[in-house]
């Protein structure tokens, strides 16, 4: 197989997977693909605003996931998503203000990052050197005080994977 026929079934393959997610998720920022690059797929799940919704989220992303997680005020139940995080998860990078419960949680068992922002977020997603993961931005947390709502912090993220 010549090169533009590799690169002709990898667009194809990206525009397949991309029509499978946005049909059977029609909502914006509802496990929405980005886009894929440097092997990576790149979901903006904005709208998952807690555990309960990453978890779901976490069930239907292929692994292994690179899952990046914002700061939350509210405490949230860990316990619920422990197994499909160890079973999935090759890494959390969390974005926000320091906290420790994901650290100790699932620390000894993945990789774990500790960044300020979003921004910080993406380049170290881009630095794992996994081939074929997802790079789920599942925040399991509200948008505020960062954003307005997950609509402009799910745009964000995708707007800062365009120069990628």
């Amino acid at each position: 197989m010549n090169v533009s026929s590799k690169t002709t079934l990898k667009n194809q393959l990206t525009k397949n997977r991309k029509k499978a997610l946005n049909s059977f998720f029609s909502k914006d920022h509802r496990l929405e693909f980005v886009s894929e690059s440097h092997g990576k797929v790149w979901i903006n799940d904005s709208k998952a605003t807690d555990i309960g919704a990453s978890a779901f989220s976490l069930e239907n992303t292929k692994g292994p996931i690179i899952w990046i997680v914002g700061e939350s005020k509210a405490k949230r139940d860990l316990d619920f998503v422990f197994e499909i995080v160890v079973s999935k998860v090759d890494q959390i990078i969390y974005y926000g203000n320091y906290e420790t419960h994901l650290k100790y949680k699932f620390g000894s068992f993945l990789k774990y990052a500790h960044v300020n922002d979003i921004k910080e977020a993406v380049k170290i997603a881009l630095e794992n050197q996994i081939d074929n993961s997802t790079i789920l931005f599942s925040p399991a947390c509200t948008s505020f005080p960062s954003h307005e709502n997950y609509k402009t912090r799910g745009d964000y993220f995708k707007s800062l994977l365009r120069p990628i």
